[in-house]
Order: structure tokens, then C-alpha cells, then sequence
């Protein structure tokens, strides 16, 4: 006989992680319109971005200090054996205007000081005078890379890594400037303009050949530029050696990039030459301008065009 009493009916089983708790469906989230994003002021970026992303965007970036090269290679000719100074110029930016720029104020700089020496003086320069006097102002720059590209690391024979690319970089970029500079000087700037306050008086060509005392001064001046030339000349030589052993290895890119400044560097020689008369005791096209560094660039582009025609023969 079946039993009368009420049996109970066990519960469902529920899909939570416990059978006492009851299972509740989630309260569907409703989507804004875009209208009540707009009007919404927790739609602001302030808002929705994680603090994280939003810290990096509202912080303001830390102005990057600028590089005073003048400064820095003045101290390493007053202060040889200064390794701060000496490190201090691997922050030379990799970009190719940011150096110019530079190399430039050290240009700007050479000449204020010519003109603030010799500009009130009532005897004319020579022009070959005043690009020598130039030269005798940059002379700090190829003093202060000679150093560091001698810089060992403290307390070892090693020499300090990475002044390769700064020291080519920065007199590359000098003597070209140089030559700039001279051809400038050269076409003559309308008087008055901002660019002849920086010029003292100097003799026209056609004042140099009414006087023949100048021929003495002309060609000794010439002789001292020439001399101050190749003192650049054997430095920027190292300089390329050292640029090619620390970051020429197997990187196509750079060797193009010498081959090219190879080329504009004879180009300016050979202006240089044509507007002074330095280098004209080889040729007349300045073959014996910087003839040191010419050599070295132009063996580091023979070396990667070799590797080119060898990896295209063996195809």
C-alpha cells in the first residue's frame, strides 16, 4: 500500500559553485546612445581611460635639456683627463639636422670672436686672412675629439667605446660648415644686412691686386690654413676609422651614407680650393684638402661595394 505521507521533492539543481546560493542572472547592461555619451560628463577621456593611460597623457613631457657642444668640448680641452665631459658628448642627437645646428653656433661663435678681435682695427683683412682666423678659432673642436678618441676606459688600455659616430659626426658637419661659411663670405651679403655684422672689413680681389704687399700675407695665410686643415684632417681621418669599426659592420645603409658624404666632401674641396687658393699646389681642384679622411671613407665604400658584386656574382 502506498504510503500517504508527502514525500519531499528535492530541489533542482542549481549551476552555482554552491547549492544554497541561489543562481541569479546578471542585470543586462544598457547601452548609452550617443547622445547621452556626449552630454554625459563621465564620457570625458579624463574619465574612461584607466589612471594609468591617463597619468601618461596629462603629464606634461620634461623639457630635454639642450646640449651646449661648445661648452662640453671646451671643457675637455681645459679638463683632458675628465671623463664626465668626454661622456657627455655621446648625447649628441643621432638625427642628421640637430648636429648641424650645433656645429653651426660653434661656427657663429668663431666668427663673433674674429670680428670682436679684429673688427675695429682700420687695416683690412686679407680674405684668406679671415677664413684663417676661422680656422684658428675651431681649433678647440678637433683638439677636444682628438682627446676623446685617445680616451681610455678608467683603469683599463681600452679605449672608450662609442665616440666613433660624434666625432666624425661633429666634424663632418664643421667643415662643411666652414666651406659654407667661405662661399657665403665669398658672394658678398648686402651691406647692412645681419649676416655682415659678423664680418670685418676685408679687401675685395680687385683691392688685393692694386696692392702687391699683400701677395706676402696672402700666400702665408694660405700656407697656415692649409696647415690648420690637415690638423682636421688627421683627426676626421681616426674619426671615420673608429665610425666604421664600431658601427660599419655589416650595415649597408651607413656605408651609403659615406659614400655620399664622400662625394660632397670632395665637391666642397674642390669650392673651397676654387674660392682660396688652398690646395692648389697638387691641382686646382683641392685634391690635397682633406685628402687623410677622402681616402679612408673612400676605402669603407670600395670594402661594401666589393661585398655587393661578390654576393651578385655568386647568384
Amino acid at each position: 500500500m502506498p504510503s500517504t505521507r508527502l514525500q519531499s521533492v528535492s530541489p533542482r539543481k542549481l549551476p552555482c559553485s554552491s547549492d544554497t546560493e541561489l543562481f541569479q542572472t546578471p542585470v543586462r547592461k544598457r547601452y548609452r546612445t550617443l547622445d547621452e555619451d556626449e552630454s554625459s560628463p563621465s564620457s570625458s577621456p579624463s574619465v574612461w581611460k584607466s589612471p594609468r593611460k591617463r597619468q601618461r597623457v596629462d603629464t606634461p613631457k620634461s623639457p630635454s635639456k639642450e646640449m651646449d657642444l661648445e661648452k662640453i668640448l671646451r671643457r675637455i680641452v681645459a679638463q683632458p683627463a675628465n671623463h664626465d665631459a668626454i661622456t657627455a658628448l655621446k648625447t649628441l642627437p643621432r638625427d642628421e639636422i640637430s648636429p648641424r645646428l650645433l656645429v653651426r653656433r660653434l661656427m657663429h661663435s668663431a666668427k663673433a670672436a674674429v670680428m670682436k678681435r679684429k673688427g675695429s682695427k682700420k687695416i683690412k683683412l686679407l680674405e684668406t686672412e679671415l677664413y684663417l682666423d676661422w680656422l684658428n678659432e675651431l681649433e678647440y673642436v678637433h683638439t677636444a675629439l682628438l682627446t676623446c678618441l685617445n680616451a681610455k676606459v678608467p683603469n683599463t688600455r681600452k679605449r672608450l667605446p662609442g665616440l666613433g659616430r660624434v666625432s666624425y659626426t661633429i666634424l663632418y658637419n664643421l667643415v662643411d660648415e666652414f666651406i659654407d661659411e667661405v662661399n657665403a663670405h665669398h658672394d658678398r651679403p648686402i651691406s647692412g644686412s645681419s649676416a655682415t655684422s659678423l664680418y670685418p672689413p676685408t679687401m675685395t680681389l680687385v683691392e688685393e691686386a692694386k696692392d702687391p704687399s699683400t701677395d706676402e700675407r696672402s700666400e702665408h695665410a694660405v700656407e697656415l690654413a692649409e696647415e690648420a686643415l690637415k690638423a682636421i684632417d688627421k683627426v676626421m681621418a681616426d674619426a671615420v676609422r673608429r665610425y666604421k669599426a664600431e658601427c660599419g659592420r655589416n650595415n649597408p645603409g651607413l656605408a651609403q651614407r659615406i659614400s655620399a658624404q664622400q662625394h660632397a666632401l670632395a665637391k666642397g674641396c674642390c669650392l673651397l680650393c676654387e674660392q682660396t687658393g688652398y690646395g692648389t699646389d697638387v691641382s686646382d681642384m683641392g685634391d690635397s684638402l682633406m685628402e687623410e679622411t677622402r681616402e679612408v671613407m673612400d676605402v669603407w665604400k670600395n670594402e661594401y661595394e666589393d661585398c655587393e658584386d661578390q654576393l651578385v656574382d655568386s647568384e
